[in-house]
């Protein structure tokens, strides 16, 4: 059960990274001259996300970004508001970090643990991350009202074309939850 999670987790991770490598290969063509794109370097993750925390807006929503071939003045709007969100966000953050370590800290020790030990944890986690959604979710909006109704139509493309090769991946690989292949 716990290898199939892992087989399932590393096979997502493998096509995120083909996805990703595809998309990158597609956006740099689309972006030469334009500077950075918006998130971290090369257009990966911004600071804050994955490891450092959660991103500040969705992931697909980034990737497709990189096609609204966003102007200069464009491109600090969407900077300013991510800077904006994870500045909102970062007490947030380090609480949920806090409570994964507890949570790991009473997983891994030694005596005896039951679910009701965790409970509280968990709650505080549930809370915390409705609040980092809602806020992931504002986010978006913000970054999606300063696109014109050429670049939505853009994104919007990239967005079927990327859920196009994710059915792709998951027909070659199987779906993440699906046992592994003999």
């Amino acid at each position: 059960m716990v290898m199939n999670m892992w087989k399932n987790k590393f096979s997502i991770l493998i096509a995120i990274a083909i996805l990703g490598s595809c998309i990158g290969a597609g956006a740099a063509q689309a972006q030469e001259g334009m500077g950075p794109p918006p998130g971290g370097p090369m257009g990966g993750p911004p600071p804050g996300g994955m490891m450092g925390g959660p991103p500040p807006v969705p992931p697909p929503l980034m990737m497709a970004l990189r096609a609204a071939n966003l102007t200069a003045d464009q491109q600090k709007q969407v900077h300013d508001i991510m800077e904006s969100s994870r500045t909102s966000t970062a007490s947030q953050t380090e609480q949920m970090h806090s409570i994964r370590d507890q949570i790991a800290d009473k997983l891994l020790s030694a005596g005896s643990i039951s679910a009701s030990d965790l409970a509280p944890l968990l709650a505080q986690q549930s809370t915390l991350q409705q609040q980092l959604d809602t806020q992931m979710i504002s986010t978006a909006i913000q970054i999606r009202g300063v696109l014109t109704s050429d670049q939505l139509s853009k994104v919007a493309d990239v967005h079927t074309k990327l859920k196009q090769i994710h059915s792709q991946i998951d027909a070659i690989l199987g779906p993440p939850n699906a046992p592994p292949a003999p």
